[in-house]
């Protein structure tokens, strides 16, 4: 009861979450219809059973108008499968809206809280919220089948009271083989979230640092780990398909098996009618869909846990202790004082009582190892990130940021350089970035009107467009998180002679510190123990 109780309590709590309109009512509708389908389907065994025996357990004005009118037989074989269609369409609708509206919350979530990793976001938004929708349809279903053993309990007592002993052994028979599949549905139902959310972290790893692997030659390692993942993660799965699927075999097996042995053994045909078999038959299916999804809700509910970690998430992070202060002192840009920082969901502090500035309109660089936490800083400086304790305060929230990566749209060269670009920019200071950065050989390539890609561009190219997209903002803050580690010789030293001729601040992740001769501040990161050292200096 205290297990039933802390389920029926986390119910309450998602269904907040959810903002689905009319949950309650699409559940209740699904109940009328498994009723609904019970009544159709005791009227269509009790027509047939009269076709063949005058033997009814049943005699009443709705079955004597039925045997009188026996061509509306037809006609209840087609509302019946109607009413299974509409139940069908009526919960996966329900499934589809609640998983669209928790993608949707939980993507504002990844944007307005500034503590969740990549592989994170991508493990609730694609992976929970998908399991969360499904609990909801399997909860409709689960409610139904109950309503359907009921309906069909009622009836066998109503026309043989004695079935009441059968009914009670078969129950006391299902107790408690349906209780420890339960809770082994629950423990391998943990062991797959955990190891789907490991396979999540592998994949970002993996093509985070897909160059670095390759050169390293450790893509067999990684992929042998990741297939240890991905085996893990598909035998959990197949154990709880194999338990889910006993739990609906076996009130249909005892049925059958003990009907076939009072058959064989005892002389039982005299003392029950058709329609009771065909009830009693009827009755231990909907056990079996009743046991089926009694162990998806109970294996659901580990994902419903790991959703409301989301809630509680919002009284950790402090959106306050990051802070735009433009009377900062002049020369500094960005301060950082006593930060603390950790992940989401994690009990780790990334960064512990991290003090520095770093002066305004300077060349700063940070430099790591991989893992380190380099752009989890850069983050914190620019507010994509929130500190857990202590705070980072901005001159200016004007930020430009170039990746190693750089995004380019399947557009025209124009919309690629302006695109998030809210000021009015004209073509000819579009040109003058273009030249200046030398993008094209030659002013007769690249009209502002030519359809570009990642495939008609080359990678330095692209990285190009990518500071000029940065620069046209007329930005204050510029974040460089390995931007010229994939380009040539050639466009980096373009770049690099633009960078040294700006009078912004420049925050600069690299792994090459030799590349840049005009440097100012240096902040260096070292895991000494698993703690992250941070030192500063000009």
């Amino acid at each position: 009861m205290s297990q039933f109780k802390v389920f029926v309590n986390d119910l309450i709590k998602v269904s907040k979450l959810t903002k689905t309109k009319n949950k309650k009512i699409r559940i209740f509708i699904t109940g009328i219809i498994s009723n609904l389908i019970v009544l159709l389907d005791i009227l269509i065994i009790l027509s047939f059973t009269n076709v063949f025996s005058d033997d009814i357990s049943i005699d009443n004005f709705i079955t004597i108008f039925l045997f009188d009118n026996i061509y509306l037989l037809p006609l209840l074989v087609i509302f019946r499968f109607a009413c299974i269609y509409y139940e069908k369409i009526n919960i996966t609708k329900l499934r589809l809206e609640v998983e669209e509206n928790l993608r949707d919350q939980l993507i504002k979530e990844i944007f307005s809280q500034g503590n969740y990793s990549s592989s994170d976001a991508y493990f609730y938004i694609n992976t929970i919220a998908g399991q969360v929708s499904g609990f909801y349809s399997t909860l409709a279903t689960f409610i139904g089948s109950v309503l359907q053993v009921f309906a069909y309990t009622v009836y066998l007592i109503i026309t043989d009271f004695n079935s009441l002993i059968i009914l009670s052994a078969g129950i006391a028979v299902l107790y408690f083989p349906t209780i420890y599949i339960i809770k082994q549905g629950r423990k391998t139902s943990h062991k797959t979230y955990l190891t789907s959310q490991e396979i999540s972290e592998k994949i970002e790893k993996i093509v985070d640092n897909l160059y670095l692997i390759k050169i390293l030659n450790l893509a067999h390692e990684e992929l042998k780990n990741f297939r240890k993942s991905l085996k893990d993660y598909y035998d959990s799965t197949l154990v709880n398909i194999k338990l889910g699927s006993i739990s609906a075999i076996i009130p249909n097996f005892l049925t059958f098996f003990g009907l076939s042995l009072a058959i064989v053994f005892l002389d039982v045909v005299k003392y029950i009618t058709l329609d009771f078999i065909g009830v009693a038959l009827r009755l231990f299916q909907a056990l079996g869909v009743l046991n089926s999804n009694l162990h998806l809700v109970s294996a659901y509910h580990v994902y419903l846990e790991k959703l409301f970690l989301l809630e509680k998430n919002k009284e950790i992070v402090q959106t306050t202790n990051f802070v735009i202060d433009k009377n900062i002192d002049d020369s500094i840009a960005i301060k950082v004082n006593n930060l603390d920082f950790k992940y989401f969901n994690s009990e780790v502090n990334i960064f512990e009582n991290l003090n520095f500035s770093i002066s305004k309109n300077k060349h700063t660089v940070i430099t790591g190892s991989n893992g380190s936490g380099k752009s989890t800083l850069l983050g914190l400086f620019s507010g994509i990130f929130y500190a857990t304790k202590g705070e980072v305060i901005s001159y200016s929230n004007n930020f430009g940021f170039v990746g190693a990566i750089p995004m380019i749209l399947n557009a025209s060269l124009r919309d690629n350089l302006l695109y998030g670009n809210s000021f009015q920019k004209d073509d000819n200071q579009l040109k003058e970035y273009i030249e200046k950065f030398e993008v094209f050989n030659n002013e007769n390539e690249g009209s502002l009107d030519t359809k570009v890609s990642n495939k008609s561009l080359s990678t330095g190219q692209m990285q190009k467009i990518s500071f000029i997209r940065a620069l046209l903002k007329d930005i204050d803050i510029l974040l460089l998180d390995e931007s010229l580690s994939n380009v040539d010789k050639k466009s980096k030293e373009t770049i690099l002679k633009v960078l040294d001729n700006l009078n912004i601040t420049i925050i600069n992740i690299t792994h090459n510190i030799d590349d840049y001769e005009n440097i100012d501040q240096h902040i260096k990161i070292e895991l000494e123990n698993e703690k992250r050292i941070v030192s500063y200096r000009n």
